[in-house]
């Protein structure tokens, strides 16, 4: 059996898959994955002090955008 590849988080990123992860996933939970682009490593995710991140694109509260 041959051994898996992997790949890191800059890979991740090239693919679209970080941008993905943390807005469907992690933003709305107050989090962010973060990557050092030198090493392609992540040290965690960053913690919002304030909530959720919402983009201007999402609508508010409101339901108006």
């Amino acid at each position: 059996m041959n051994k898996p590849r992997l790949i890191d988080w800059n890979e991740i990123s090239r693919r679209g898959l970080l941008e993905r992860i943390n807005r469907e996933i992690m933003h709305p939970l107050g989090l962010a994955v973060c990557r050092e682009v030198e090493t392609g490593k992540s040290p965690g995710a960053l913690v919002s002090d304030n909530g959720p991140w919402v983009y201007s694109d999402q609508p508010d509260k409101g339901g108006e955008r």
